[in-house]
């Protein structure tokens, strides 16, 4: 089982999520021993568009995604998450950036022990053939991040 964690304090998390073949994304993480937690219920849709804007295609299956998130202002990021309504079963973001609703499990709240009001969140598409050939070759020209 993949997964990456990005863990500096606990105002910060990052996955590494995997598209699926039914267009959802999972990822694995330590905390709780989890595997395949699922990115469901619009979140899935923010991530394809977020990555759609920064790469001019749509993730297929196997695609990879690097997510963080942070409580506090980073000095980069794509959007902010803005809580609309909690409950038991989970909470509700506007993506300020996509203007779209983001549903996240109560997962989130054990990691950072609380439902944030906030979260900022960086989205980046991970391409396996350019960091392959970066790593190789220790070219990247005017190739950015």
């Amino acid at each position: 089982m993949l997964y990456y964690l990005k863990h500096t304090n606990l105002m910060e998390l990052t996955v590494v999520a995997i598209k699926r073949e039914d267009g959802l994304y999972h990822f694995d993480h330590p905390h709780n021993d989890t595997v395949e937690e699922l990115l469901l219920n619009g979140t899935e849709e923010a991530i394809d568009e977020h990555c759609y804007f920064k790469t001019g295609k749509y993730p297929i299956e196997g695609d990879e995604v690097e997510i963080s998130l942070f409580l506090e202002e980073p000095a980069d990021y794509d959007t902010l998450l803005v809580k609309e309504v909690s409950d038991e079963e989970g909470t509700t973001y506007t993506d300020t950036t996509m203007c779209v609703p983001v549903w996240l499990c109560p997962w989130l709240q054990g990691f950072f022990g609380e439902v944030p009001d906030e979260i900022y969140i960086k989205v980046r598409p991970i391409n396996k053939g350019l960091e392959s050939f970066v790593a190789t070759t220790g070219m990247r020209g005017f190739l950015n991040k």
